[in-house]
């Protein structure tokens, strides 16, 4: 439903206007390298219950990208800037056109519900945007400290909607994503956004979720 406002999850609105990047003079691989790092440190960490929580996970997730990058200058002050950024800057999502006009219509005959592997801002994020509205339940990983391939949010997701995984069809951009919720019991459904060439799936692909709406 969408994506990162820059086209890249980590890299937020603000990143570089908080940055003097005239300090970030590293080679592209190096700096990915930091990010790759950083990202197995917070990948480790599997329960963050708050908004709190999360904001300090990134200040700790961006001193190590930093470093990794070389940058000269770190301080408090511009971890505390980037990690309020990522976690309390709602513009730094970009939801597709789509989205809202066809949860209108798919909410008048379905309950709806988010699984995602996330933290506790998106649900603010959901909120705000007008969106949150139009589900039955809104499960976040680091809440329950599992993920989407684990299926244990799959289990507190129905058992909120009250219905079997029969009865319920999940949406999803991974293939591992979608063969945990087979092996659920659920129906999966693949969406491309990016309409990727040749692609191919052993599971019904959409681009869009109006084309869903002609698949039900």
């Amino acid at each position: 439903m969408n994506i990162p406002r820059t086209g890249h999850w980590f890299i937020t609105p603000k990143f570089y206007e908080i940055l003097d990047v005239s300090g970030l003079k590293c080679k592209q691989e190096i700096f990915d390298s930091a990010i790759e790092k950083a990202c197995d440190y917070v990948n480790k960490i599997r329960f963050v219950k708050n908004e709190e929580e999360e904001f300090f996970m990134f200040r700790e997730f961006y001193r190590i990208v930093l470093e990794g990058a070389g940058y000269p200058d770190i301080d408090s002050r511009i971890l505390s800037a980037l990690a309020e950024d990522n976690v309390y800057n709602d513009n730094k999502f970009l939801f597709f056109d789509d989205v809202e006009p066809s949860l209108e219509i798919l909410k008048q005959k379905y309950m709806l519900g988010v699984v995602s592997d996330t933290w506790p801002s998106l649900e603010r994020v959901f909120i705000n945007a007008g969106l949150r509205k139009y589900f039955s339940t809104f499960i976040m990983s680091s809440i329950y400290g599992s993920c989407k391939s684990e299926k244990a949010l799959f289990k507190v997701a129905l058992e909120e909607l009250k219905i079997a995984p029969p009865e319920a069809i999940f949406i999803d951009d991974s293939e591992s994503n979608l063969t945990a919720a087979e092996e659920f019991g659920m129906l999966p459904i693949l969406i491309d956004r990016y309409k990727t060439t040749d692609l191919k799936s052993k599971y019904p692909i959409i681009r869009s979720l109006g084309e869903l709406l002609e698949l039900l």
